[in-house]
């Protein structure tokens, strides 16, 4: 066997194998030979007809996958191991060349080796913690916000008014279209914001059994998609008009199985202060994490990212499918198409790794390590989310990346220790925006 050894960019290197023509046509023989057991050839016993028999009896592709399993099995590791290198984080990429009986095989393997970190300066780096903070005016407007979940609607005999929802049938007639759309049948809530649309100014002041006709230019972001943009003629029809009805105190704190507002007040203070910390830690530690990943520079084989991206969202793509949906779905609850999908988590997981590397690094420059006592702690914690024995879950693969979470936390808090940390409020808007981003 032959080896040739090329050194690529991004720690990948190239190896050219040459297996010896007589290794080859000896594997093609003991294929055949092992194939022609379970293959009947009338006068002679199974496994022991001529092999010239054994070549028509058995299809070159099937016996050809089972030469080809079996050499590289012997001969892969031998191949990284002369040439003295070793994969890391990821399978080599395999490229076969050449197969055939009579003739060399010739394959060639990338292999991604260890990536190289360079850390940088990461003493001092300008980080943002946000600190959680729920006013009262906050806690008034999350108040009337479930007071509007128990809104009911009355109608009335008057003209609609704002605030009002309109029951109407709208038929349009998009210009320059020989024949109208189809009708719609809407529940159309009379907002500030909706009597800007040309709807919505046509139904304010309307009353049921009212039907009005008009031309009107639909705005280019209009959320009907075949409305946008358009210049259309609107029949409008109003079957009803309804005015919206909150519920009292009384009748509110009853819903809310409160006692008085006050209870009801510093319960809610609770619950948005609690989610606004969730909010507000997840936004400190992204700005941690772009400070770290923008300080340091990880050369890595682009092999070890897209095996783990190629992995990772197999696994997802399984989890989707036991639940009914499919990868193109799920893109969509992100605004994306399955393709980009596919890119952003591509570009995630390459996030991903670089920041677990960089951490990694700094953990053992720093020498930060997990005390005996801290390591009995996740032995116990495991143990028992598992359901395991303390015996178990000391050799388990669970308390493996128990021990490795506990580590990235510990590096982690050293740097916002050495960080120079900058405390800013985090209020109820910028958790709903981050909310958006995330999604």
């Amino acid at each position: 066997m032959q080896v040739t050894t090329e050194t690529l960019e991004h720690q990948t290197v190239a190896l050219q194998v040459e297996i010896e023509p007589e290794r080859v046509n000896q594997a093609f023989e003991r294929a055949y030979r092992r194939l022609g057991r379970y293959v009947e050839i009338p006068g002679f016993r199974p496994g022991k007809a001529p092999i010239g028999l054994l070549r028509q009896a058995l299809r070159e592709d099937y016996v050809r996958q089972h030469v080809l399993e079996q050499l590289l099995e012997e001969t892969m590791n031998s191949a990284m191991s002369q040439a003295q290198v070793e994969p890391y984080g990821a399978p080599p990429e395999l490229d076969i060349q050449q197969l055939e009986e009579g003739k060399p095989m010739l394959y060639s393997l990338k292999v991604p080796l260890e990536p190289k970190v360079d850390l940088g300066e990461y003493h001092g780096l300008k980080v943002t913690r946000y600190k959680p903070v729920v006013t009262e005016e906050d806690v008034t407007n999350e108040i009337e916000s479930r007071r509007r979940q128990f809104t009911r609607y009355e109608r009335v005999e008057r003209e609609a008014q704002t605030g009002d929802v309109v029951f109407v049938t709208v038929v349009p007639h998009i210009e320059g279209e020989p024949h109208p759309q189809p009708t719609r049948r809407n529940l159309i809530h009379l907002t500030e914001e909706m009597q800007a649309h040309p709807l919505g100014k046509m139904l304010l002041g309307t009353k049921a059994g009212d039907v009005k006709e008009e031309t009107v230019q639909f705005p280019e972001n209009d959320p009907d998609p075949e409305l946008r943009g358009k210049t259309v003629k609107l029949q409008v029809t109003v079957h009803g008009v309804s005015e919206m009805k909150l519920p009292d105190d009384e009748e509110f704190l009853k819903q809310m199985q409160a006692e008085t507002m006050e209870e009801l007040r510093e319960r809610v203070r609770q619950a948005l202060q609690e989610e606004l910390a969730r909010y507000a830690d997840s936004a400190s530690r992204s700005s941690m994490r772009s400070a770290v990943l923008q300080a340091a520079k990880v050369d890595i084989s682009p092999i070890i990212i897209v095996s783990r991206a190629r992995d990772t969202l197999a696994a997802l793509q399984e989890q989707l499918r036991r639940g009914g949906y499919t990868l193109e779905e799920y893109a969509q609850s992100y605004n994306m198409s399955e393709a980009e999908f596919v890119e952003y988590w591509r570009q995630r997981t390459a996030s991903d790794i670089l920041y677990g590397l960089i951490l990694r690094a700094i953990r053992e420059r720093e020498g930060i390590t997990l005390s005996e006592e801290e390591r009995q702690q996740a032995i116990r914690e495991v143990a028992e989310q598992y359901n395991m024995t303390e015996e178990e879950a000391a050799q388990s693969e669970e308390l493996e990346e128990e021990l490795e979470t506990r580590l990235a936390q510990k590096t982690l808090q050293f740097l916002w220790d050495v960080a120079d940390v900058t405390e800013e409020e985090f209020r109820i808007q910028s958790g709903r925006e981050q909310s958006d981003n995330e999604e």
